[in-house]
């Protein structure tokens, strides 16, 4: 009779480093991906096609001011955090940069300047801190998503659609190192 063992890796994944470079390790690919669709929409911002309508300005300005408002909380979340948690928060932190930089890209000449006000002041540890990120990651999501139903131009939908699959991974990782068992921490 035959039998066979499952062996668990050398290397544990317990380091909140490694569990988040884990969960997000598609998004760095993805974030970046709306970034480049931005800037080649804005480059074609002068022609007008079925993929693209005007109409859709003010719900992508709503978005970009959340994006915006999610970098300046991310900027003050990683203020005093150290090594490993300072990195999982910066990458965090990039990828709502790149958000950003990829709705002004699109928007080109229609962007409105957005709002700069962090939508929390998170303090502390990254435990600490994980599950208000979490819900702020949610909302986002959640607010991308809403927005995606209503507008009308495929290119805008695509965009925001790439930067909720990424928010989505956000919160499930920062849910995790909140406590969260990994089910609940998938649910959301």
């Amino acid at each position: 009779m035959d039998t066979h063992q499952v062996e668990s890796p050398d290397m544990s994944m317990t380091t909140r480093r490694r569990l988040i470079a884990s969960l997000l390790a598609g998004g760095a690919v993805v974030a970046t991906a709306p970034l480049f669709a931005g800037r080649a929409s804005a480059s074609s911002a002068g022609s007008e096609s079925a993929h693209r309508d005007p109409a859709d300005n003010a719900a992508l300005n709503a978005c970009l001011e959340r994006e915006s408002r999610m970098v300046a909380t991310y900027r003050k979340a990683v203020v005093g955090l150290t090594e490993h948690d300072l990195a999982a928060m910066t990458l965090i932190l990039d990828h709502h940069v790149a958000y950003a930089d990829a709705l002004k890209g699109y928007l080109a000449v229609d962007v409105v300047n957005p709002s700069t006000a962090p939508l929390a002041s998170p303090a502390g540890s990254i435990a600490s801190i994980a599950r208000q990120l979490a819900a702020l990651e949610n909302q986002t999501a959640t607010i991308h998503t809403d927005t995606i139903g209503a507008i009308k131009g495929l290119d805008a939908a695509t965009l925001l659609a790439s930067i909720v699959t990424v928010e989505a991974r956000h919160a499930a990782a920062l849910e995790l190192i909140g406590g969260a068992s990994p089910i609940a921490a998938v649910g959301n």
